[in-house]
Formats: C-alpha cells, structure tokens, sequence
C-alpha cells in the first residue's frame, strides 16, 4: 500500500495537533496523570509531582488550579513545570500513537476497497423485466466453459472450426 507524502505529512500534523490540544491539554485537565508520559523529557533526572490547590475566592465560587513540579531525588529541589513543554512533549508522544493508528486504520481501509475492486465477485443486477429463466453469466461460468471447450478440442470430440464457432459465442457473451 502507497500513501502520498502530502496525505501522510497532513495526516501527521492534525494527529500531533489533536495529541497536544485534544489529548494533553484536553485529557489532560480530566485526567493528570496522563502527562506523565512526558516526564522522561521534561524531568529526566527527577520525579514529576502534582499539586491540587483549591481555591473560594467568594462564595458558590471554586477555583482548583493544578501545577505540576520536578523534584530533584537528590536534593530535593523542585521545579514548577511550565503547562506547555510538559503538553508539547507528552502530546506529541499521544500524537505519533494516534498517527499510527489512522495509518492502520487507512491501510485496513484501504486493504477492503482493493478486495472490493479486485476480489469479491459481485452479484449481479437484474432488472424487473428479466424473466424467471435468465441465468447470469458469471466470469467462473465462462471460464469453465472456455476451459471445457479446450478439453473437447484436445480430445479430438470437436473440429477447428466448431471449437472457434463456440467459443467466439462465449466470448460474445461476456
């Protein structure tokens, strides 16, 4: 199977786009511990950790912030992570995941649309006017009897003439 670079190049951008707004930022807010996938890039030499902090600045009013910080193992340092290397870095790893899976997903796709086009026999399309006796000519039917043909011819049970007699009517029934 053969993609066009054009369609494989946009196909990968509106996956890392969709990795970093959809899944890192979106998800992520849902779901933190998903960014974590970031953490060999963004805290290689530390432990990621998360602080909820929930505010009431008035009353029937809550505001809950998440920040995330990069603890050093050693001395204990942290450092507050910035909200947008952690999303680029962990959405680009959601978006070569996706990337692949559309990959899959075009290949599959279009893997079925060549065994339509190329394999499956189709029935075929009777109008209403046909009547109860019309047999289809299916291209096995004709192979076979193209094939029966040769075989008599062979046999000797037929002449030159009576052999291409018979089989230009085969033809004629393609």
């Amino acid at each position: 199977m053969k993609f066009k670079t054009s369609t494989l190049v946009s196909t990968f951008v509106c996956c890392w786009f969709m990795g970093i707004t959809a899944t890192s930022i979106g998800f992520g807010a849902l779901f933190p511990s998903m960014n974590l996938v970031a953490k060999p890039f963004v805290c290689p030499s530390g432990k990621m950790d998360l602080t909820r902090e929930v505010y009431n600045p008035y009353p029937g009013n809550t505001i809950t912030t998440l920040t995330w910080y990069c603890m050093d193992e050693a001395s204990g340092a942290k450092t507050e992570l910035g909200i947008f290397p952690m999303s680029l870095y962990a959405g680009t790893i959601y978006g070569w995941l996706f990337f692949g899976l559309v990959v899959i997903g075009m290949m599959i796709y279009a893997r079925k649309q060549q065994k339509i086009a190329y394999g499956m026999p189709r029935a075929p399309v009777r109008s209403v006017f046909e009547t109860a006796s019309f047999k289809p000519h299916y291209s096995e039917t004709i192979l076979a009897r193209m094939k029966e043909l040769k075989e008599l011819r062979a046999a000797n049970l037929i002449s030159e003439a009576e052999y291409e007699e018979k089989r230009s009517e085969i033809l004629k029934s393609l």
